[in-house]
């Protein structure tokens, strides 16, 4: 995007402008002569507002736009100098947002990216000569079979039954004569292409990723197309580590091969996501296969190739039964458009997506659903009532697309039961506090309780873990000695008095107590070098330790700002000082941590503030 296209837009008179780009980059634009004024609400002294990435609907991202929307309105009403409002992004729904900002103008840009030549199933299906095999697991044929193999209790008058009367030599193979077809199946839209084309789309159970079609597909790139690196889209981990295997286990990718053949996801250790960036000896294909984490986080430049299964994984929130979990489900059509970009970033590229050209145009949604439509709206609500802004339920009925009652509700509900608001859903002293912690509120609960009653340091460490991610990396085809080490981690003695070797060994947050205890009592004591190797001999990540060591200094100097413990003056100075800080929150003869070292003072924070919806022991 060109600074003179921006310099050109800032002209309208209009307080919100909408630019469309095919391209990710971004200009940030600020108010030459002053800043924003601490505590000033009407935001004087500044001219421009710039929201990119504006597609992600995050939930952060659509409240501010209700915050901005609000103040363009209170301004225009009271005739005051009005803040010009740019929103940015690459596959934006203009048209929404255009007339939620009471039909702003809507300025396209062309972007700066290469042309990408996109395939789909049905196209796959005809150039590489598929043929879907009927015992494959992708085969709506083999789907009474697989179900037939789980269970043994089925009444012989279904099609379960009747597969398990067959396949035990009891029944007659005419009983399994009854076809199943594709639902999603047009013949209309597939009359140009083979006869093996629409077998395969007649029978084929879209629900069910084809590894045999991605393996063949993968091999037909490498043998008759050009130069450049694979990416594959594949939902999660498992999925991931499946397709791994199968090609490392092939001829074509076996052997020095499998080396380039390279998994890319959140649990990867930093060092081996650094190998997605590298380029392989000219004889061996790169094969990239990764979560959504390569839509728009990183650019992989060789990349000419993208397989796009059409899934991912999502957190989805339950109001009913105030439960988070993550669930797979088909892209959109703007995320498809994204992964089709990964290919045209350094030259024209080939995108292949492994669904059909009808399921793109008629059962994608066009655009993700909104983080404010499936996730815990609890610390969101928590922000408006800090904020001021008004009542809960009125303030979100504003949003460009609303969450239902009903999850407002419950995060209104929890809020009453840990205490954060009473009466007319007024703030109490505690709900100030949560306010200000940027983590989930029972574990803000948590470190406020660890704070009063003097354990806070494993605390901070369990809470840094939870809100982050677990420190352990899981290499290929070491998930036993991963576990083991852990096993190892917790069975050993700790160093200090009280009761803490009595917790009960089966707790994942009592093991991030513990390795973090170890890692940084070898990081001081020994230094980085022998902090690597034990982080190396437990399996353990040192980049999420060392994050781990910041989040503890971060959360620590929230609870010592909104008074709950005191630090020393040198927690404002440089990096250098961190591990001070940190030794500092881990000092035993602090107030804050007098009871550290008992497990019945450690239970309680976590008891009060969960509900026994985060139960602080639980085995894995």
């Amino acid at each position: 995007m060109r600074v003179s296209l921006i310099a050109g837009i800032i002209e309208f008179h209009s307080q919100a402008i909408i630019i469309e780009s095919s391209s990710s980059h971004a200009v940030k634009l600020g108010s030459p002569s002053a800043g924003p004024v601490p505590g000033n609400r009407s935001l004087m002294g500044i001219t421009h507002i710039i929201v990119d990435e504006v597609h992600e609907r995050s939930l952060l991202g659509d409240f501010i736009l209700i915050v901005l929307k609000n103040l363009i309105e209170r301004q225009s009403s009271e005739g005051s100098s009005k803040v010009k409002v740019i929103l940015m992004s690459a596959t934006v729904d203009s048209s929404s947002f255009s007339k939620y900002f009471g039909h702003c103008p809507v300025v396209t840009a062309k972007g700066r990216t290469h042309p990408v030549t996109t395939y789909f199933l049905e196209d796959i299906y005809d150039q590489i000569n598929y043929r879907l095999a009927s015992d494959s697991p992708a085969s709506l044929a083999n789907e009474t079979f697989s179900k037939g193999q789980n269970s043994q209790r089925a009444s012989v008058t279904n099609s379960r039954g009747k597969k398990n009367l067959v396949l035990s030599a009891w029944g007659d193979e005419s009983l399994l004569s009854e076809e199943h077809f594709n639902p999603n199946f047009d013949p209309s839209y597939y009359q140009s292409f083979s006869e093996q084309a629409q077998k395969n789309l007649k029978k084929v159970n879209e629900d069910v990723i084809d590894y045999d079609l991605i393996e063949d597909l993968i091999c037909y790139i490498d043998e008759s197309c050009g130069e450049g690196a694979i990416l594959v889209f594949l939902p999660g981990v498992f999925e991931i580590n499946h397709l791994h295997d199968k090609l490392a286990a092939s001829y074509q990718f076996g052997g020095p091969s499998s080396d380039w053949v390279i998994p890319l996801h959140s649990s990867v250790a930093s060092t081996e996501q650094k190998k997605v960036f590298l380029r392989p000896p000219g004889n061996i294909r790169k094969v990239v296969i990764a979560t959504n984490i390569a839509e728009t986080s990183i650019t992989i430049d060789d990349v000419i190739y993208v397989i796009d299964c059409g899934k991912h994984k999502e957190n989805r929130y339950n109001p009913q039964k105030k439960l988070s979990s993550m669930v797979e489900d088909w892209i959109s059509q703007a995320n498809a458009r994204q992964r089709q970009g990964r290919a045209g970033r350094v030259k024209p590229g080939i995108c292949f997506r492994l669904y059909t050209r009808y399921r793109f145009e008629k059962l994608m949604r066009p655009y993700q659903v909104p983080e404010m439509l499936r996730m815990p709206l609890v610390e969101l609500c928590l922000q408006i009532k800090l904020l001021c802004l008004g009542y809960i339920k009125s303030f979100l009925s504003m949003a460009l697309e609303p969450p239902k009652i009903e999850a407002i509700d419950s995060a209104m509900s929890l809020l009453y039961e840990v205490g954060a608001l009473e009466g007319d859903e007024e703030l109490t002293p505690l709900g100030h506090h949560l306010a200000k912690l940027p983590v989930d509120v029972l574990i803000g609960k948590m470190m406020v309780y660890a704070a009063i009653f003097g354990c806070l340091s494993p605390i901070l460490s369990v809470s840094a873990f939870l809100s982050y991610k677990s420190p352990f990396v899981y290499p290929k085809d070491e998930k036993q000695n991963v576990e083991r080490a852990k096993l190892i981690l917790l069975n050993e003695k700790q160093d200090g008095p009280g009761d803490v070797n009595d917790i009960d060994k089966q707790s994942d947050h009592l093991l991030m107590m513990i390795a973090y205890k170890r890692w940084e009592t070898i990081l001081n004591e020994k230094g980085g070098k022998a902090a690597q190797q034990f982080c190396n001999s437990y399996f353990l990540s040192s980049p999420v330790m060392f994050m781990i060591r910041e989040m503890r200094i971060q959360f620590g100097t929230l609870l010592a700002d909104i008074g709950l413990i005191t630090l020393p003056k040198f927690n404002q100075v440089d990096g250098k000082r961190i591990g001070s800080l940190d030794r500092w929150l881990s000092d035993a003869s602090q107030p804050f941590n007098i009871y550290a070292h008992h497990s019945s003072i450690l239970k309680y924070p976590e008891c009060r503030s969960s509900f026994f919806v985060f139960p602080f022991f639980f085995s894995f």
